[in-house]
């Protein structure tokens, strides 16, 4: 039996996401994801976002196992963006942190150690997606401007959404 939950808020550290939903099945064991109309709706926030800003991004979301739901490419964004910005969500799809703050955890600690793991960026630009219950449901990348701006678009986008 599906059921839709009213998220009311995302919590992404300060960030907040009013009046999104969430599909769950009270018969599943499966945690609660990101919609892919959530997802459609966070990435239309961050395109403009950039757009008023005059930047042109690539903005990936994902569920809270890593895998894509959402992207867009903007016209005009480097090849380079696509994977950027797919590692940036991805990193924050499987920490709930952001991909800031998990570099910041890295080096502070010997040897720099998530600076080394497999398919993560430490690059900012990458943030969790939380409900209303701090259950973690994906996580959003964004790549083309400057690592701060990507960081600043997705946040955008978070709390419009």
């Amino acid at each position: 039996m599906n059921v839709k939950r009213s998220l009311g808020s995302l919590l992404l550290g300060a960030a907040i996401l009013p009046s999104l939903t969430v599909a769950t099945s009270l018969d599943s064991d499966t945690a609660p994801q990101v919609t892919a109309e959530q997802a459609r709706s966070i990435a239309n926030a961050a395109e403009r976002a950039a757009r008023a800003q005059g930047f042109a991004i690539v903005i990936s979301i994902v569920d809270n196992h890593g895998n894509l739901k959402h992207f867009h490419r903007m016209d005009g964004t480097s090849s380079g963006s696509i994977q950027v910005a797919q590692l940036k969500a991805a990193t924050s799809a499987r920490f709930p942190l952001s991909s800031r703050s998990l570099g910041e955890r890295s080096a502070g600690l010997p040897a720099n150690p998530y600076a080394s793991l497999p398919g993560f960026t430490l690059l900012e630009g990458g943030l969790p997606i939380m409900d209303a219950n701090g259950r973690h449901i994906g996580g959003i990348g964004i790549s083309g401007a400057t690592p701060e701006l990507d960081a600043q678009f997705a946040q955008a986008a978070l709390e419009e959404s």
